[in-house]
């Protein structure tokens, strides 16, 4: 029995080799685009299984690529390609598609690096078909060192420039769309791989085309692969901010009719206090009109969005002493839905709120908010102090805030819905004063 063991190692070594150092090669850019993704339970466990099922998986493909090489390339690479993908099924506990798509990544790194190789081979002036090294002599440990460090290399690089950091939730029609997409990469590639191999060996200058078309054929699909998933993520970014202005239009519906019952209860105190009035002091009298002056909205700028929103953020100051000083005529922002134009302000001044709230020096405790007509332009502009929690970073606000899931959506949906209406949101600083300009042509 271990001699016939002996003797098939020994017939099939070299495909053996080929095909382990092949499936390592792959496995490992499949790793790194996983890296964001969530493990399954016993994944250790799990992943010890499939390595162990990987070694017949290999005497299988030697086999066949020994005996039938040209007949059944294809086969034996979907036979890979199926085994890699049940292992990430088992191993993985993200959607089917999201693992496909990974797969698919996994393919195209590999092709990439594989051709680039053949090309380096050939720039040393050897046969790429008949040997792995680049050095005219062969030494069997050298050149396995330069062949899995040069793999190494351009696999990693491949990998981490294509992978994604984070792993987004796929709408119904994005997730047929990389189902299919997935298997079409899969099946071209497996046709272009089985009909090129039995054209290369013959013409250098066909084999240096085929080479240079897989490696753009593969490229293209990795881009094309990213670009799919910004638009799953932008897709997604879209129903979180749609979510956020629900929420904040019921918000602003409920808010507005409180306001105007805790008007008309003002309303009755005032009424009830001069009644009484002679019964107290002049000095506990200014108290409670100063205590109802709390409560009463008199803002009155045109826009009743703007009036609900800057009485709620008036009540905040007031009980963190944060001064808000505001110049706005919100009749000039009629043309904006009430809907938008509350999420836009109201994120707006919260997150100015949020940036003066950390500031020590009461002095710099202040947030200014000017809304008019400039020259034919209707602009927007709050200016706020800001500490270390706020940091400005390639044109995004960001935060050390631990819980940063949704932090960020605010000025998202802001320049969204500035976008609607055919404006510009910019934001700049100076020193520790945050700037936020909003414009819309007239």
């Amino acid at each position: 029995m271990n001699s016939m063991i002996s003797d098939f190692l020994d017939v099939y070594s070299k495909q053996i080799i080929i095909r382990s150092a092949s499936l390592i090669e792959f496995v490992f850019c499949i790793f790194i685009l996983t890296l964001p993704y969530q493990k399954s339970k016993g994944f250790w466990l799990k992943l010890c299984i499939m390595a162990n099922l990987a070694i017949p998986l290999l005497l299988l493909v030697s086999y066949m690529n020994f005996h039938y090489p040209y007949l059944f390339p294809g086969v034996v690479s979907t036979v890979v390609y199926i085994f890699v993908l049940s292992a990430l099924c088992l191993l993985y506990k993200e959607n089917f598609s999201e693992l496909l798509f990974c797969l698919c990544g996994g393919i195209a790194i590999q092709m990439i690096v594989g051709r680039l190789y053949e090309i380096f081979i050939v720039v040393f002036k050897q046969n790429p078909y008949e040997t792995l090294s680049p050095f005219k002599e062969m030494v069997p440990l050298r050149d396995w060192l330069v062949y899995s460090l040069i793999h190494c290399i351009f696999s990693i690089s491949l990998a981490l420039l294509f992978r994604r950091n984070k792993v987004y939730e796929h709408d119904k029609s994005n997730k047929v769309l990389i189902v299919i997409f997935s298997l079409i990469f899969i099946f071209v590639t497996v046709i272009i791989n089985s009909l090129s191999r039995s054209f290369e060996g013959d013409n250098s200058i066909l084999d240096f085309i085929i080479r240079i078309f897989a490696i753009l054929y593969a490229l293209l699909t990795l881009l094309l692969r990213t670009r799919i998933l910004e638009t799953s993520k932008l897709k997604q970014d879209l129903l979180i901010m749609d979510e956020l202005l629900h929420a904040e239009k019921k918000q602003f519906e409920s808010m507005r009719s409180e306001i105007e019952l805790i008007n008309m209860k003002c309303h009755d105190l005032r009424q009830q206090l001069s009644n009484v009035s002679y019964k107290l002091t002049n000095q506990e009298l200014e108290s409670l009109n100063a205590a109802i002056e709390v409560y009463d909205t008199s803002v009155k700028t045109g826009s009743d969005i703007l009036d609900v929103i800057l009485y709620k953020k008036q009540l905040y100051c007031e009980k963190n002493q944060i001064r808000m000083s505001c110049m706005a005529d919100g009749r000039c922002l009629s043309f904006i839905s009430p809907t938008h134009l509350y999420s836009l302000l109201s994120n707006g001044i919260e997150n100015a709120l949020e940036a003066v709230q950390s500031v020590t020096n009461d002095k710099k405790r202040t947030i200014s908010i000017t809304i008019g007509n400039e020259s034919g332009i209707i602009s927007i502009h709050i200016t706020n102090y800001f500490n270390s929690d706020l940091i400005i970073k390639d044109d995004v606000i960001q935060t050390n805030k631990k819980n940063k899931d949704r932090h960020g959506f605010g000025i998202k949906s802001m320049r969204h819905i500035t976008e609607q209406y055919n404006g510009t949101l910019t934001f700049h600083t100076d020193e520790d004063i945050f700037y936020l300009h909003i414009y819309f042509p007239r």
